[in-house]
């Protein structure tokens, strides 16, 4: 996994595609899933949190200060 961090604005932050590390190093996906909504990956752990379903009920709920957009390629292997 390749990571370059950016910053960014709030609300440019949590979109569905996006990467974000958190401030004790965990590293999250924000995924659509089909009629279940919007959640998160984390990536570090492999675990899978709650549907929301709308993004806003997602960053109502995730959202933290000290979040950070990354630029990450994910290769799978």
């Amino acid at each position: 996994m390749k990571i370059n961090f950016k910053d960014e604005k709030t609300e440019d932050i949590y979109k569905v595609g996006n990467v974000i590390k958190d401030r004790d190093g965990c590293i999250y996906l924000i995924v659509e899933e089909k009629e279940l909504g919007y959640t998160v990956v984390n990536l570090t752990n492999n675990e899978i949190y709650e549907d929301y379903d709308t993004m806003q009920d997602l960053i109502n709920d995730f959202a933290k200060e000290g979040q950070t957009l990354v630029n990450a390629k994910l290769t799978i292997l």
